[in-house]
């Protein structure tokens, strides 16, 4: 039997099924920085985000069954965690701006203007649709490229230059609305 290090994703699901944790334990130690980065970009809380891939690794675990494609095991498990974060979202409301923004009065304007530069590219990341907004995610938090990309949205991987491409000029649109004349 090849050391887990050695074996790809594939290898290491078919070895799961079989009720081998070690090969569970690999696949985690590969991949939890990416589905944790994914989290971490969707939540912008860091320890929300460790819940999150916990929770999405705990499921990948009990469903892996359910993987149908066992190569594809990293953009699965991430896909996990971005339904997941979508379902928490969904039951806990938003901290408020404005509790925020009471927060941090001392530290002025120029900090509250920066909380409302972020929460607005947030809400613009947020209105994008899903597959924009997976596919900007996981480009710049996880340095996804192409292929890997195309595989967890579920197109080609030439598509993908076109909707990072309508993605950015979409965000960029919703973002000048938000501050007109104003560089973001």
């Amino acid at each position: 039997m090849a050391a887990p290090d050695t074996e790809n994703d594939e290898q290491l699901v078919l070895r799961t099924r079989r009720g081998d944790r070690v090969a569970f334990e690999s696949l985690v130690a590969r991949h939890q920085n990416s589905v944790y980065a994914q989290m971490l970009g969707r939540t912008a809380d860091p320890e929300r985000s460790q819940e999150l891939t916990q929770e999405a690794f705990i499921t990948a675990y009990t469903t892996i069954n359910n993987l149908e494609k066992p190569g594809s095991f990293k953009s699965w498990v991430i896909g996990i965690g971005l339904n997941l974060a979508r379902r928490r979202k969904r039951e806990v409301a938003d901290i408020d701006l404005l509790e925020g923004a009471k927060d941090r009065r001392r530290t002025g304007m120029v900090e509250l203007e920066h909380v409302e530069r972020i929460e607005a590219v947030r809400e613009a990341v947020a209105d994008l649709p899903e597959n924009y907004r997976t596919a900007l995610m996981m480009h710049y938090f996880d340095g996804a490229r192409g292929k890997a990309i195309g595989d967890a949205i579920g197109c080609s991987e030439g598509a993908v230059h076109m909707i990072l491409l309508r993605a950015r000029k979409a965000l960029a649109q919703k973002l000048k609305a938000f501050a007109p004349g104003d560089e973001i």
